[in-house]
């Protein structure tokens, strides 16, 4: 409404603004554009500045100023039928000082606002600079359009005394203010998340193992997050605001957070050590160079506004102070927020923050949960225009970009990284036959979690493929079924996209099925057989303990419908294709040595295989030796001496002792030695590494028994050591 405004009355404009000859008063307006929240709604634009001269010396004159804002202008009402705006300072200063107009700023339409009957007087030069500083206005409108910018046209009258060299400025540039980044999703397991004695300490958190994810924002530019104190926030209600929103958690999980984020610039950051930071509460020093801090608000309301900071820092010079608080959040149906607001941060330098989401919650049965967690400045509104009582400021929710590229880690081993291994698929089948099966894996080829989703863009014909499952994470098997059904022969094309986001990756892979004359000759249906079983972790062939990861080989041995039971007891699938079934072996077997395998695939079972069974059988998986900051151990990633090291394996899930070695030194007490968390099957072993070793490669097995004096070991693997 306010853009047609503009075009309404162009006759009106020109008699404000054009400057004429009779004018007894020349006024230059200029100003530094600010860069603004492109998300922002009750932007604070640059100051809008009249550089006067020309006058009559010590003349007073009263002056009617008007201005015409591109977008809505969003500076608070003091009440909703007034029209009148608070917020707004008009000042002039003939030499002695600004000094505040006492002409009232009020509404002429969305975007416009008036000042009428200003009046100040000339300084004995005949100059007076006036000031319009405070206004507001939607940035958020401009919806981020390449080269759009917070535009203003001014009007000063009556123009037989004043005269304005030019009637239109910049006032803003919109950009993104908000960027950020997550470590993995929560997943919610049926081995739950532990939660530990005290939970309102963040050390008590970590040491607990309790499941978590990291947070990080990231300013879009420098000043982006700003306290109350800061210059863009002159008049708001609170200081830069950002809302994590939680959805997804099942009945009795409970989520805590830091009560207060050190930034990347504090005296030590914030940190989960999963985002390339080790894991601290984080430590701030007031005074000196400000440096990010993040206060979380208690009891605002479900958009992030009002509420209480629940910390406030100290004065300079108070001394440096560490952090260790945590904090609940509420979760109501599954859902919940968690409101920080910036208490302190500098201005000329992007800034970031990162934080743990802690999960608790009781072991359950039934399928894994997968969470959503997102982030946006705050508080949220999708009220645009100026009112009484919305506050300032305020921002549009809308996608976050991802901060990689910013702070400089697109590539690091601890975000995830699409593979898969199949480039193509080729289906060939008669007219009027057999449904044709294959299988394309899926790999996570760096750390975190991989999310991913499939979908189908057909180029001819439809609905002649089927693909299971359609989402899932980290590494996993997709079956893609090609179904002639009526398609007459030919060659039928489709894509088949697998997207795990903006960081981890897109794959495009072509499937092809070319559809042949019908043929009278059915294949007999081949039943399935196991061959051998294998440690999952190694590969090695041999006994296999209850409770842990193994692998099955054979032929036949996919289809619609896969089950697996040793000595009639099921056995949880993790993975399979037509040669391979990765499972978990079922715990309930216990101390029994041996049972029979049998694999029932679409209803054809396979003759008994007989499995050795032992308490303990472990094997450490490949790249599953992680440093201290999670990243995977390797020759360009060594663990430093006296950080832990932590060993993914199986076959430890027997009743006894863990114990480990580590190049000629016994390890009777792991740090950690268990479940790992959230992983079914996966046993977690944490070391120290002792910092007598020498060279710069150190063999590492986990071992395991009924008693220390009778364990078995894993093969040896190799860990970088730097020295």
């Amino acid at each position: 409404m306010f853009r047609l405004f503009f075009a309404s009355f162009p006759l009106l404009i020109c008699a404000l603004f054009v400057p004429e000859a009779r004018a007894a008063l020349t006024c230059t307006p200029s100003t530094t554009p600010a860069i603004v929240h492109g998300e922002g709604i009750s932007e604070r634009t640059g100051d809008i500045v009249f550089t006067c001269s020309g006058g009559a010396p010590n003349a007073t004159l009263t002056a009617n100023l008007f201005i015409f804002l591109n977008v809505s202008i969003t500076n608070r009402l003091t009440s909703a039928a007034s029209g009148v705006f608070t917020g707004l300072e008009l000042t002039a200063d003939n030499g002695s000082g600004p000094q505040p107009l006492n002409a009232t700023a009020t509404q002429a339409g969305q975007a416009t606002l008036v000042f009428n009957g200003a009046t100040f007087t000339l300084s004995p030069s005949g100059t007076v600079t006036l000031t319009l500083a405070g206004l507001r206005g939607a940035a958020n409108e401009l919806d981020f359009a390449a080269n759009s910018t917070m535009q203003v046209i001014i009007g000063l009258n009556p123009t037989q005394i004043f005269g304005l060299s030019s009637n239109q400025l910049t006032v803003g540039i919109p950009e993104h203010g908000l960027y950020d980044a997550f470590s993995t999703k929560i997943v919610c397991s049926q081995s739950g998340s532990p939660l530990p004695a005290d939970t309102t300490s963040f050390a008590s958190f970590l040491a607990s193992r309790a499941v978590f994810s990291s947070t990080r924002v990231t300013e879009g530019y420098a000043d982006s997050f700003g306290p109350l104190s800061a210059w863009q926030n002159m008049n708001a209600d609170t200081g830069t605001r950002i809302i994590v929103q939680y959805s997804g958690f099942p009945s009795g999980a409970q989520l805590f957070v830091p009560t207060v984020v050190a930034g990347s610039d504090a005296t030590k950051p914030t940190a989960g050590g999963d985002l390339g930071l080790p894991a601290s509460g984080g430590q701030y020093t007031p005074g000196g160079n400000p440096s990010l801090l993040l206060s979380l608000v208690q009891n605002t309301d479900a958009n992030g506004a009002g509420g209480t900071p629940l910390y406030t820092p100290g004065a300079p010079g108070s001394g440096t102070v560490s952090f260790d608080a945590m904090s609940p959040v509420t979760l109501t149906n599954g859902s919940g927020i968690a409101v920080y607001q910036v208490m302190d941060a500098n201005p000329s330098i992007q800034e970031s923050a990162q934080f743990p989401t802690f999960l608790a919650l009781s072991p359950f049965s039934g399928a894994a949960v997968q969470t959503n967690e997102n982030v946006s400045l705050a508080p949220v509104s999708t009220v645009y225009t100026a009112t009484a009582k919305d506050p300032i400021p305020r921002f549009q929710q809308i996608q976050v970009p991802a901060d990689c590229t910013i702070v400089g880690d697109c590539n690091a081993s601890y975000f995830p990284r699409l593979s898969v291994v199949q480039s193509s698929l080729s289906f060939t089948a008669a007219a009027g036959g057999q449904t044709q099966t294959q299988y394309m894996a899926i790999q996570n080829a760096s750390g975190g979690v991989l999310q991913w989703n499939a979908s189908l863009t057909y180029t001819n014909g439809s609905g002649w493929l089927n693909v299971s499952p359609t989402s899932g994470q980290n590494s996993s098997e997709i079956r893609v079924d090609a179904i002639p059904g009526t398609l007459a022969p030919g060659t039928y094309n489709a894509i088949l996209t697998i997207n795990a986001g903006p960081l981890a990756g897109t794959s495009n892979v072509p499937v092809t099925l070319v559809i042949t004359p019908a043929n009278s000759t059915v294949p007999a249906v081949q039943p399935p057989a196991v061959t051998a079983i294998a440690n999952a972790a190694t590969f090695a062939a041999g006994a296999v303990a209850p409770g842990s990861i193994a692998s099955l080989g054979g032929t036949q041995l996919s289809g619609k419908t896969v089950t697996v039971t040793f000595n009639g007891l099921p056995a949880q699938t993790l993975f399979d294709n037509a040669t391979q079934i990765n499972l978990i072996v079922p715990a309930a077997l216990g101390v029994q040595s041996s049972a029979q395998v049998v694999v029932t695939v679409d209803g054809t079972a396979s003759a008994p295989f007989t499995v050795n069974l032992v308490p303990f059988a472990p094997g450490i998986f490949a790249n599953g030796v992680l440093n201290q900051d999670y990243s995977v151990n390797s020759s360009k990633q060594p663990a430093a001496p006296g950080s832990i090291i932590q060993i993914f394996a199986t076959g430890l899930s027997g009743t006894g002792v863990i114990t480990a070695k580590i190049g000629n030194q016994t390890v009777a007490q792991p740090y950690y030695g268990g479940p790992a968390p959230g992983l079914s099957g996966v046993q977690q072993v944490d070391l120290i590494v002792p910092s007598d070793l020498t060279g710069n490669t150190v063999n590492v097995s986990v071992c395991g028994g009924p008693t220390a004096a009778q364990v078995v070991c894993s093969p040896p693997v190799g860990v970088a050591i730097s020295q």
